[in-house]
């Protein structure tokens, strides 16, 4: 007679694989990895819930996949190099066990794309949706920006475009916009698949004043900026990066510069930077706006004209 499989034979079977045989992972059997020599160990946790995150019904590989990719790209803010992840997996009562696999394989590319490896972690069930909390190791050998060293002068910069996560939560909800098929799944996709761009904070780290990653906003990501440097500020809608098929949507009217200011999941690094800098900045990297010296962030479009957001509107709310 087989025995019904249980969560330790999951971490054996597909989950100690991603240790890649690391001495630090200590194959999985402890409760704790060990980390001897590293230099500037950065920590960040990050949590997704299905149904909060992701739409309720979306695939658990994904799931998994995504999890670990939002987390990664706390340390691209911060400008880390990533080294490894824990992951606290809690499933619902009725999951099913031949489902842990499509998790473990979420993981796994990942941690191939990125070269880092599953350290350690738990895993429970219990009265509730899918849900990953996932714990990044990363080291870090240069200056500390954070969120708290803007001054008022420095520009405001945003890498990649804005806007294109949240038309692709959108459509994975049902919105209906007049685009191809193809620019459809481009669009869901990265909603689904975010980029952490681990690359360039360690880049821009070495130079910006204070750098963030957009995942509940541009504006409430630029608040947090603004209050923690004790600043303010102002963007042009006119210069946010826009891609062409957002422009496409946004002339129809179909969406609203307050929806892509405030939808969040882009993951790309909003960071200030002294004007004396501006030639280091990539080819991807685009000037929005500037910091000032009054509190408050000011949202101008053509011929310098305000709009109004009520500071309740700025992004996603935890709680």
């Amino acid at each position: 007679m087989t025995s019904k499989k249980n969560e330790f034979d999951f971490i054996k079977e597909q989950l100690n694989p991603l240790s890649y045989g690391k001495k630090e992972a200590r194959n999985l059997i402890d409760d704790c990895a060990f980390f001897k020599n590293v230099k500037g160990l950065t920590i960040s946790v990050d949590s997704s819930i299905e149904g909060v995150h992701v739409p309720t019904g979306t695939s658990v590989g994904i799931q998994s996949e995504r999890s670990v990719l939002r987390a990664l790209s706390d340390l691209a803010a911060f400008g880390a190099k990533p080294l490894c992840i824990f992951a606290s997996i809690s499933l619902p009562k009725t999951f099913k066990y031949r489902l842990l696999k499509e998790i473990a394989l979420g993981f796994k590319r990942v941690l191939y794309d990125y070269k880092i490896f599953l350290a350690g972690g738990d895993i429970s069930s219990y009265e509730g949706p899918l849900n990953f909390s996932i714990t990044v190791l990363g080291e870090k050998t240069t200056n500390i920006s954070g969120r708290s060293g803007a001054k008022p002068g420095d520009l405001v910069v945003m890498s990649g475009n804005l806007g294109d996560a949240y038309i692709g939560r959108m459509l994975i909800e049902k919105n209906y916009y007049d685009l191809k098929k193809e620019e459809i799944k481009k669009l869901i996709k990265k909603f689904y698949k975010p980029s952490p761009r681990i690359n360039l904070g360690m880049t821009i780290n070495k130079f910006s004043t204070s750098t963030i990653d957009i995942s509940d906003g541009l504006l409430s990501e630029l608040n947090h900026i603004c209050v923690n440097s004790n600043v303010g500020a102002f963007i042009n809608v006119e210069k946010l990066p826009l891609s062409k098929v957002l422009k496409s949507v946004m002339k129809n009217k179909k969406i609203r510069y307050l929806d892509i200011l405030t939808g969040g999941d882009d993951y790309e690094l909003l960071y200030t930077v002294n004007p004396s800098n501006i030639g280091r900045l990539d080819s991807e990297s685009s000037v929005i706006g500037e910091i000032v010296k009054k509190s408050g962030i000011k949202v101008i479009s053509k011929n310098s004209l305000a709009l109004k957001f009520k500071k309740d509107e700025f992004g996603y709310k935890h709680f």
